[in-house]
């Protein structure tokens, strides 16, 4: 017969209406004018701190769904077609090597044109930062798998009369997981490095501070209130425990299945 919901499942039902709930509450938070930032700014009091570690975090789910975005976009395109991969391979290492404090000098001005005098403009540009700290890594990743693929699950997908579109879902992608679900724990986990450059931005004379997790460690080495900073280490320690038990590690689980051996056994 079919199983009836348990405690199990009522907890995980309030966690996600929780998450969601919390996610509405921090989205609105970026529809607000710029004035708002100095109306409230940092708080050092820890009780703010769950608010600054789930807008950080918002943040860096969103940079890492914008690099899933531009890996699958990016990557095929360098390695289906040599002249362009030429081309493209070269960018993208040139781009790797640009530091995230020059993508911010120019990109602050484009993303706030598009929403002026609003804090999503500012959104927009920490999130693009820590974007270029994630999506150059998984790009290359993916890159690597799709020009290694085996030429025998090639030659066998082609013997199937499989389409490029089949093809690509159904040997390319599930061939470049195990490397791709790798590099992406890992290009999370250099995002935090850039969260604190990315939550300060400079607008001609003065600085905005997005609430966050960056900007309150931030605040709290420039009061050397050395409390402030273990609690800011503490909640970043929380934040990657929680995305890593409950989001990566089922993924490196999963992935596990799509090894491919070149040794036979």
């Amino acid at each position: 017969g079919r199983r009836l919901p348990n405690v199990w499942d009522a907890a995980a039902l309030c966690c996600v209406a929780g998450l969601l709930v919390a996610m509405a509450t921090a989205a609105r938070g970026t529809l607000v004018p710029l004035d708002a930032l100095q109306v409230t700014p940092i708080d050092l009091d820890p009780a703010r701190l769950p608010q600054y570690a789930l807008r950080t975090t918002l943040r860096m789910f969103a940079a890492l769904f914008a690099s899933i975005v531009f890996t699958f976009t990016y990557a095929p395109l360098a390695a289906k077609s040599r002249r362009a991969g030429q081309i493209m391979v070269p960018v993208l290492d040139i781009l790797q090597s640009v530091p995230i404090l020059g993508f911010l000098s120019f990109t602050v001005a484009f993303f706030m044109s598009l929403f002026p005098g609003r804090v999503l403009g500012l959104e927009l540009a920490a999130i693009f930062a820590i974007f270029t700290s994630q999506a150059w890594n998984m790009a290359f990743s993916f890159y690597q798998s799709l020009i290694t693929v085996p030429a025998e699950l090639d030659e066998a997908t082609r013997g199937f009369r499989l389409t490029a579109w089949q093809r690509f879902w159904r040997l390319e992608v599930p061939f470049a997981v195990p490397g791709l679900v790798w590099n992406t724990m890992l290009s999370m986990s250099g995002g935090w490095f850039f969260v604190v450059a990315s939550e300060a931005i400079t607008l001609g004379d003065s600085t905005c501070t997005l609430p966050g997790i960056g900007s309150y460690g931030a605040l709290a080495l420039q009061r050397r209130d050395i409390g402030a900073v273990f609690e800011a280490i503490v909640a970043m320690l929380v934040v990657i425990l929680a995305y890593d038990q409950l989001l990566f590690r089922p993924l490196v689980a999963w992935s596990t299945k799509f090894r491919f051996e070149t040794i036979a056994g």
